[in-house]
C-alpha cells in the first residue's frame, strides 16, 4: 500500500501537466501513487498520462471525465480514490521545486499524529525572471489566528491525513464551486492541530480571476467565516474585511 496518494486534477492543460507530473517524477520518496483526474480535457491530456504511466509514473491511476464535473467534485472523487495514509494535492499548473517535499511532510506527520494539515511556502514567477517567495504562517496557533482572515495553505503545497479529511466531510460542493481546499482545511482544523513549513515547495501559478470570478470567491470566503465564527478569532474583523473588498 503506498504511503502518499497524489491528487491532481487537470483540464485542457497537457503542457503544464507535463511540468506538474515532471516534479512528481522527480521526489525522493518513492511510495506514492498518484491519482489524475481529467475533467474533459480535448487537447492532449490523455497521451500525456499514457506516456507518463508507462514511462514514469508506474502507480498512476487515470480518471477520465467525458465532461467536465467540475473542480470540488473532481478533487472529492480523487480523494476517494486515494489509498494513502496521506494525500498530497498538486495543481497541474504548479510544480514541486523540492525533490524532498513528500519526505519532509510525510516524516512531520510520522513523528505528530495530533496534527492533520501541513503546508509550506511557495515561489512566484513575476516579471523579468523576478522570483517572489512567499509564506504564511507557520504554527498552529498562528494559523488558527489567521484563519478566518485568509487561507493559511497554499493548496499545491499541502499533505494531509486521509482518515482525518473523510472525516471532516471531504470536498463539499455547494452552489459556488470556489474555495473548496479552503473549506476543507476550516472542518480539518476542529479535528487536530496545522504546521507550515517555513520553505518554498512550489512554484506556483498564481490563478486569474475575472472580475465576477473573484466576486464569488469572495462570497464563498464570506459565507466561510460566518459558518465558523465560533470555530476561530477574529470572525468579525475577518468579514469586515471582506465586506470592504465586495464593496469595491
Amino acid at each position: 500500500m503506498p504511503k502518499v496518494s497524489i491528487n491532481i486534477l487537470t483540464k485542457n492543460r497537457s503542457a503544464l501537466l507535463r511540468k506538474a507530473l515532471e516534479s512528481v517524477a522527480r521526489q525522493s520518496f518513492k511510495e506514492y501513487e498518484v491519482i489524475v483526474v481529467d475533467d474533459g480535457s480535448a487537447d492532449e491530456t490523455v497521451k500525456v498520462l499514457q506516456d507518463y504511466k508507462i514511462t514514469k509514473l508506474k502507480d498512476l491511476q487515470i480518471i477520465n471525465h467525458q465532461q467536465s464535473f467540475g473542480i470540488t467534485k473532481s478533487r472529492q472523487e480523487a480523494l476517494e480514490a486515494s489509498i494513502g495514509e496521506y494525500v498530497a494535492i498538486l495543481d497541474d499548473d504548479d510544480e514541486w521545486m523540492d525533490i524532498d517535499k513528500i519526505s519532509k511532510q510525510v516524516k512531520f506527520l510520522n513523528g505528530h499524529p495530533n496534527y492533520v494539515l501541513v503546508g509550506g511556502g511557495i515561489v512566484i514567477e513575476g516579471l523579468k525572471d523576478l522570483k517572489i517567495e512567499r509564506f504564511r504562517s507557520e504554527t498552529d496557533r498562528s494559523i488558527r489566528n489567521w484563519m478566518l482572515i485568509k487561507n493559511s495553505f497554499f493548496t499545491s503545497t499541502v499533505m494531509f491525513r486521509r482518515e482525518a479529511a473523510i472525516k471532516a466531510g471531504g470536498f463539499v460542493k455547494d452552489e459556488i464551486d470556489l474555495g473548496e481546499d479552503y473549506d476543507l482545511w476550516l472542518r480539518m482544523g476542529k479535528l487536530g492541530k496545522m504546521y507550515n513549513f517555513k520553505e518554498a515547495f512550489t512554484l506556483y501559478a498564481k490563478p486569474s480571476y475575472n472580475k465576477e470570478k473573484f466576486k464569488a470567491f469572495l462570497q464563498k470566503q464570506l459565507y466561510l467565516i460566518y459558518r465558523h465564527k465560533d470555530d476561530y478569532p477574529w470572525h468579525f474583523l475577518a468579514s469586515l474585511i471582506l465586506k470592504i473588498r465586495l464593496w469595491f
